[in-house]
Parts: C-alpha cells; structure tokens; sequence
C-alpha cells in the first residue's frame, strides 16, 4: 500500500509518499507502521531503489523510486491517507532490495 504522510514540523508541514512495507498482520491493530519513503528523484540504483510508476493505481502523481535503504517506523497517525497499491511485481523487487540491504 502506497501512503501520504505527513512530516515533522511545526510550521511548514511537508507531506509525502511511503510505500508500507510491514506485515498485513499488524496494520491494523500496531501504533506504528515501517515504511520506506518514496522520492521523484530517481537515480537508477537497481539495488536498493526500486521504481514505481505514475498511475491511477499507485496513487502517485510522477514516476518515483521506494528508497529502501531508508526505512522508517513512525506512529500510525501521521498516516494522511492511502494513495494507492502496488503491484506484486514491484512488491517482490522490494522484498528483494530489502532482504540485499538488511542483509536478510
């Protein structure tokens, strides 16, 4: 699932996408939830950024990457919104970049 979240700050709060990347198994019920933030500015690091596109499905307005090599955890309610899902494809090519850089 694909997230708008909203960022620290008192004054200029700047939202942005996540990717959830916690179980299904605790979404729900958990005060947090880890996540990877999503960036438009894409560089081409296959092996630890993993691209999403721009569509109705996603929920993102332009072609983006997950950066999994910077996962976060943070309480459930700076959660705005879910924008969109992401495909099972996509889904397996984070696992993956997940499991390089945890070394998992």
């Amino acid at each position: 699932m694909i997230v708008l979240v909203e960022g620290p700050g008192d004054l200029a709060v700047k939202r942005r996408p996540f990717l959830v990347v916690q179980s299904d198994l605790f979404n729900e019920a958990h005060a947090s939830v880890t996540l990877v933030p999503m960036t438009s500015l894409t560089g081409g690091e296959t092996l630890f950024r993993v691209p999403f596109p721009a569509s109705d499905s996603t929920g993102i307005s332009v072609e983006s990457e997950a950066q999994v090599d910077k996962i976060k955890t943070l309480r459930r309610s700076r959660v705005v919104r879910v924008l969109g899902q992401a495909d099972a494809t996509s889904m397996e090519q984070v696992d993956q970049a997940l499991r390089r850089w945890l070394a998992l």
